[in-house]
């Protein structure tokens, strides 16, 4: 075998990719791709770059052969050997997530400052205790220690900062019956971290947010990582803590009371206000209303497969967010980074700690990017709005300030 064929060969495995999988990438035979690797034939440069790009290595490296075994200890690699079904196309978002997680921890020990990450939950959790009424217990009481009560949650950022577990967000797939959802991870420096599929619709990202947090909060004492895909009881039990977490029981009592609905729901426009205003998923809403039995199973499995929900939402008049209709990971370049990190990458710039590029080189983001992080204009200097110094005028003539 040359040199070239054994750093394909290792590269393919540590990536976790079958020759059949390259094969399908590049639209070339299976066969093909095990000649390169057994070193009989040679890819072109084209082909080269598509799979240094597709093994996420440097072209160079494949050529001088330095691409090191796959690492028992690699946490990406051990994350995907949780689910041999999961499509090696989620591989490249959940090696981004782990890699993240590393110069998260790299960021913060050049600065001195402590991440603050959660590396034990502060919940009880025993096997015996999830039935349904246990699960509602452990929403309500993650719910009682954040102070949220029992009202739509507006952010689910903020919620996984103040329980000290870091949130990413990367693409894995758009097909779910193949793609995770998400993961949970409890990394050695970082500590709890959780990763959600960009390639999903707001609504069930945000129910992926809960998902996972309950893998957190309630299975990081027998697991250190949990990719999200498929059933059994772990993800029953997250899926349920997820339901309960964002549609609470008695908040869609009190929402239903104070809005005048019957307790038997038939209309889809009543459930898409109470969709909107919990800010979920039609499928959550509509799964949450069945369990508590507020609709019928008859309507539940017509209005599964009538009702258009978006549609419905917009001709009702709401604000219909652009990654309803199709999800486009490239929006989320800074957003997919957790608050804290984009903090400390901005205190490391202007501490001169790093310039500019190489904090864009560092996070694996453009220069605007890193200058948006900073809180600078781009293009020069907007308008604000002529309204502030007249509500500036307002405080200080009351004697406010």
């Amino acid at each position: 075998m040359s040199q070239l064929g054994e750093a394909l060969a290792r590269a393919r495995a540590s990536a976790r990719y079958s020759q059949n999988d390259v094969g399908a990438a590049l639209g070339i035979d299976r066969a093909m791709v095990s000649y390169w690797e057994a070193g009989t034939r040679t890819p072109n440069d084209r082909q080269l770059s598509a799979m240094a790009r597709l093994y996420a290595v440097e072209p160079l490296d494949l050529l001088e052969g330095r691409v090191a075994e796959p690492r028992a200890d690699d946490l990406a690699s051990m994350l995907l050997r949780a689910d041999d079904a999961v499509d090696p196309s989620a591989t490249p978002g959940i090696r981004e997530f782990v890699q993240f997680l590393d110069r998260f921890a790299e960021l913060a020990e050049t600065l001195g400052e402590p991440i603050r990450g959660l590396t034990q939950s502060p919940f009880v959790f025993r096997h015996k205790f999830t039935q349904k009424d246990d699960i509602r217990r452990k929403a309500e009481e993650v719910r009682a220690h954040l102070g949220l009560g029992s009202g739509p949650i507006s952010d689910l950022d903020p919620v996984c900062e103040a329980l000290g577990v870091t949130l990413y967000r990367a693409p894995l797939g758009s097909d779910l019956r193949r793609a995770p959802s998400g993961a949970f991870l409890s990394h050695p420096e970082v500590g709890f971290a959780i990763l959600v599929n960009l390639d999903m619709t707001p609504g069930r990202r945000r129910f992926t947010v809960a998902h996972e947090l309950a893998h957190a909060l309630f299975h990081s004492n027998e697991t250190k990582r949990v990719l999200s895909h498929g059933g059994g009881p772990r993800e029953s039990f997250a899926d349920a803590f997820a339901g309960e977490f964002l549609m609470p029981s008695e908040g869609i009592r009190r929402f239903a009371e104070e809005v005048g609905l019957s307790p038997r729901i038939v209309d889809p426009v009543d459930i898409i206000h109470m969709q909107r205003y919990f800010k979920v998923s039609w499928p959550t809403a509509l799964v949450r209303l069945r369990q508590m039995n507020a609709v019928t199973q008859g309507t539940y499995n017509e209005l599964r497969s009538s009702v258009r929900p978006v549609s419905l939402a917009r001709a009702l008049g709401y604000t219909i967010h652009p990654e309803e209709d199709a999800q486009d990971a490239e929006r989320w370049r800074v957003q997919r980074f957790p608050m804290a990190f984009r903090r400390m990458l901005r205190q490391a710039v202007m501490t001169e700690v790093m310039s500019p590029p190489t904090a864009a080189s560092f996070a694996g983001l453009a220069i605007p990017d890193v200058v948006q992080i900073l809180g600078q204009p781009l293009g020069g200097a907007e308008q604000e709005s002529p309204h502030l110094d007249a509500e500036f005028n307002e405080f200080e003539v009351t004697g406010v300030v």
